[in-house]
């Protein structure tokens, strides 16, 4: 299927929380935001990811790519002998499903091995000149493949460009951070850290750093829920936060929610003030980040606009689930019903926020409000908004 131009809005939106993996929303719109940021300053370079897992945030690089520019993808697949730390277990055949999914197969060069054995040559000599410029760093989380990685992806980098080092702080993989570490007081590091954002480290040339924090402070802030100067390895950069609202669609080049919705209904629980309807049975206290479920089945009624005529045409539901309590290998699914018709179930995989979109049928004309039922396979579900999509 072709690569629509619209293509990385809709992934954002809900297409990736569809790819098992792992990604949290702030690192996603971060990522989105720096590549918009190195378009405007005219820079250009391939896309490379090291452990891709079933293609979630490689796919998202690949859509920003231009046709001229590669994308090099680095995983052990089936060859779980090389992972010894198990840090995600890929699968080749579900990733190049994925790539063709969402048309991003063309110009993606696949290497189906332990990224120890991968060199700078190698990788170059696929993204041609200049070099990779948005490089993500997700392999086995060893401190020994973590550093080896780092310096490939230094190695690689295109002016400009940028290397995305993924679980940052994270305790369960604890080599990660040792081997950003290390790397960057060891004296010979070309790499400086620009943000920390969504368990990711962000990471430029070190002659680039002061004129990307500018590009962050004159760009980025303004969207930002919260941002802090922090310094990290002895070097300053920033930690980043957004808020779930239109504005920053816009900054990442998306149509805002109030395009998406078509102005049909939206319920959000992100905020401390009451919700806007009546709730049924089944939820906990709300949160500034959602509504959690707290019963074995949740309630409520999304309102609907006026429907003249017969039946309305079918509509889309959009909801946006997170499970904040989760680790990074647990998972929950989410049994939906709206009015009378199951939809396919919710999985929700790690902490992160994550879209979904489910078809409806055509809803009776002259109902006032979609009855919408969730029912979670565990604790820890909560819902940050509702809407229906023409």
């Amino acid at each position: 299927m072709a690569a629509r131009q619209d293509w990385p809005a809709e992934y954002l939106l809900h297409g990736q929380a569809g790819i098992e993996g792992w990604v949290h929303l702030d690192a996603l719109l971060l990522t989105l935001a720096l590549h918009r940021l190195q378009r405007a300053a005219g820079e250009t370079g391939a896309v490379a990811e090291i452990g891709v897992h079933h293609g979630r945030f490689f796919i998202a690089l690949a859509l920003l790519r231009d046709a001229q520019e590669p994308a090099i993808a680095v995983d052990v697949f089936e060859r779980q002998d090389l992972n010894p730390d198990g840090s995600g277990r890929g699968d080749r055949a579900v990733f190049e499903a994925n790539l063709a999914r969402w048309g991003a197969a063309a110009g993606t060069a696949v290497l189906a091995r332990d990224s120890l054995t991968v060199t700078p040559a190698k990788v170059l000599a696929l993204s041609g000149p200049p070099g990779v410029r948005l490089f993500s760093v997700d392999g086995s989380h060893t401190a020994r493949h973590a550093a080896s990685d780092l310096r490939l992806a230094e190695a690689c980098l295109a002016p400009g460009g940028l290397v995305l080092l993924d679980d940052l702080f994270h305790g369960h993989w604890p080599g990660v951070t040792e081997a950003a570490v290390l790397h960057l007081h060891g004296g010979t590091a070309r790499l400086a850290p620009i943000a920390i954002s969504g368990g990711k480290l962000f990471l430029a040339r070190r002659e680039d750093h002061a004129a990307w924090l500018a590009r962050l402070e004159r760009r980025v802030r303004q969207y930002a829920a919260e941002w802090r100067s922090i310094t990290f390895c002895g070097t300053e950069c920033r930690l980043i936060g957004f808020p779930k609202r239109p504005g920053l669609f816009e900054q990442v080049g998306l149509p805002t929610h109030a395009q998406r919705m078509g102005g049909l209904a939206v319920l959000d629980f992100q905020g401390a003030g009451p919700p806007a309807v009546p709730l049924g049975p089944g939820w906990g206290a709300q949160e500034r980040w959602g509504r959690p479920i707290e019963g074995p089945e949740a309630q409520c009624r999304i309102p609907l606009p006026s429907l003249p005529g017969a039946a309305s045409p079918p509509r889309r539901l959009l909801l946006s689930l997170g499970a904040p309590g989760l680790g990074p290998a647990e998972t929950r699914e989410v049994a939906v019903t709206a009015g009378s018709v199951a939809l396919p179930p919710v999985l929700l995989c790690g902490p992160a926020t994550q879209w979904q979109e489910r078809a409806l049928p055509a809803l009776p004309a002259g109902q006032e409000a979609l009855p919408l039922a969730m029912r979670p396979s565990g604790p820890g579900v909560a819902l940050l908004a509702a809407a229906l999509l023409p």
